[in-house]
C-alpha cells in the first residue's frame, strides 16, 4: 500500500470518527436539554402544589322548602312544587390562598338498584378563599325532584338521596386542584310525617287543583285575585313551617382530593352555570315577592 492510499485511509477514518464525535454531542445535549426541561418542569410543578389550599366543607344541610304556587313568565305555566336547597359553609384551613373557586353540586337518587345523578347541576363561584368562611347555596328547582321526596321517604341509608360536591380551584403560584366529597340526606324521624305531607301535595297537585291551575291558565298570568286565592290554600295546607332542615353526614369513601392541569381546569369551569334572578324584573310574574 503506497503512502498516498495510507494517507486517503486514515483521513477517511478521522472523518467518520468526527462525524461520530458529532454526533454523539448533538445526541448529547438533546438529551441534556430534555432532562433540564424536565428539571425545570418538575420544579415549577413543586412549586405550583408547594402552595396547596385545604378547602373544607361544615355545616352542611339539606332544605326542602315548603310547598308554593309559582308562575314561570317565558313559559306561561303555573306549577306547585317544592324547592331543595343545600347549604353549606366552606373555609380554608391552609396558609394558602384558593383563588377561582368554583364548586358544583348534583343530587342523587337511587332508581331500581343504582344512583344516578339528576341533570340539574348548580354551580357557585367564591373569588378568594384565604382564611375567611364563605357561604354556598344550592338550589334544585329541576329535574325529577319527585324521586328526591320518593327517596327522603326510605328507611334504609342505601336507599337515601346524596349531595355530591365538586370543587375546583387554584393557588396563587398557579396550580390547580379539585376536590370531591359526597353527602347522604338523612331525615331524622321528627320531620318524616311534614315529608310526606308536602310530597303529597306536590305529586297530587295536577289532580287536586286542576280546576285552579286551569282557570289560572286561562288568565295569562294576569288574575291576581285567583292567583293569592290558590296560593292561600295551598300555604294553610302545607303547614306552619316555611322549611325542613336535615342535617348531611359526610360519606369518606368517597372523598378525593387531586392536583389537575390548567386545561382540565379551564374545561371543568367552562361548564359552570351561574343562576340568575330576573323574576323581580319582569312585571307580569306574579310569584316575584314570594322568590326573593
Amino acid at each position: 500500500m503506497s503512502f498516498e492510499e495510507i494517507y486517503l485511509l486514515v483521513n477517511i477514518v478521522l472523518c467518520i470518527l468526527s462525524f461520530i464525535l458529532a454526533a454523539i454531542s448533538v445526541v448529547t445535549i438533546i438529551i441534556s436539554l430534555k432532562q433540564n426541561n424536565k428539571m425545570i418542569h418538575e420544579m415549577q410543578k413543586e412549586h405550583e402544589f408547594s402552595l396547596q389550599p385545604i378547602v373544607d366543607f361544615s355545616n352542611t344541610t339539606f332544605v326542602i322548602e315548603k310547598p308554593r304556587l309559582f308562575y314561570t313568565c317565558p313559559e306561561d305555566e303555573y306549577s306547585i312544587q317544592s324547592r331543595f336547597y343545600f347549604q353549606a359553609d366552606v373555609r380554608n384551613i391552609s396558609p394558602a390562598v384558593a383563588v377561582n373557586f368554583i364548586c358544583f353540586g348534583v343530587i342523587g337518587v337511587v332508581n331500581g338498584e343504582n344512583m344516578s345523578f339528576l341533570v340539574d347541576q348548580c354551580s357557585e363561584k367564591i373569588n378568594i378563599l384565604a382564611d375567611n368562611s364563605e357561604k354556598i347555596n344550592f338550589m334544585f328547582s329541576e329535574g325529577d325532584l319527585d324521586l328526591v321526596f320518593n327517596n327522603l321517604r326510605e328507611k334504609m341509608s342505601t336507599m337515601l338521596p346524596q349531595c355530591q360536591l365538586i370543587a375546583v380551584f387554584r393557588n396563587t403560584a398557579g396550580g390547580a386542584f379539585r376536590m370531591k366529597k359526597r353527602y347522604l340526606i338523612s331525615p331524622k324521624e321528627n320531620v318524616m310525617d311534614e315529608i310526606r305531607k308536602w310530597h303529597s301535595i306536590v305529586s297530587s297537585a295536577q289532580v287536586d287543583y286542576k280546576e285552579g291551575l286551569k282557570c289560572l291558565s286561562m288568565s295569562h298570568g294576569k288574575d291576581d285575585e285567583k292567583f293569592n286565592d290558590l296560593k292561600e290554600i295551598i300555604n294553610q295546607r302545607g303547614g306552619d313551617n316555611k322549611e325542613i332542615l336535615i342535617d348531611c353526614v359526610e360519606l369518606d369513601e368517597f372523598f378525593t382530593y387531586e392536583p389537575i392541569s390548567i386545561e382540565e381546569y379551564t374545561k371543568i369551569v367552562g361548564n359552570a352555570v351561574f343562576p340568575t334572578y330576573v323574576g323581580n324584573r319582569q312585571s307580569e310574574c306574579l310569584f316575584k315577592e314570594d322568590s326573593k
